[in-house]
C-alpha cells in the first residue's frame, strides 16, 4: 500500500475504490501522504534555487576526476597487459604441448 501512495498522488496509478477508502480511513497512509506532498512541494523549490558553489570547488572536481582517471587507466593497462601475458603463456604451451606430441610418435618414415 505505502508504494502505491506517490504512485496515486502523482496521478500515475488509478487508484481503486478499496485503496481509496482504505487511504480515507488510515491515518498513518494519510500522514504517508502529508509527507510526500509537503517533500514534493520542497523539491519544486529547490528546482529554481540556484546554489553558489564554494571557493574552489570546481578546482577539487576537476583534480579528483583527473586522479580516478588516471588509476583508471593504469588498471586498465594492467589489465590488458595481463590478458596479454596469459594468452602469450597459453600459447607457449599449447606450441609445447603440439612439439611434445610430435617428438613422442614416431613417424613412418622413421620406421621405414
Amino acid at each position: 500500500m505505502a508504494l502505491e501512495l506517490p504512485a496515486i498522488l502523482d496521478r500515475r496509478l488509478d487508484a481503486s475504490s478499496a485503496t481509496v477508502s482504505h487511504v480515507e480511513s488510515c491515518l498513518r497512509c494519510q500522514a504517508e501522504l502529508s509527507q510526500y506532498r509537503r517533500m514534493l512541494r520542497l523539491l519544486a523549490q529547490l528546482r529554481d534555487e540556484e546554489v553558489p558553489l564554494p571557493a574552489g570547488a570546481l578546482a577539487e572536481i576537476l583534480a579528483s576526476v583527473r586522479r580516478l582517471a588516471r588509476r583508471q587507466a593504469i588498471r586498465s593497462a594492467l589489465i590488458h597487459r595481463r590478458v596479454a601475458y596469459a594468452t602469450g603463456l597459453v600459447a607457449l604451451g599449447s606450441v609445447a604441448f603440439v612439439i611434445g606430441v610430435a617428438k613422442a610418435r614416431p613417424t613412418r618414415l622413421r620406421q621405414a
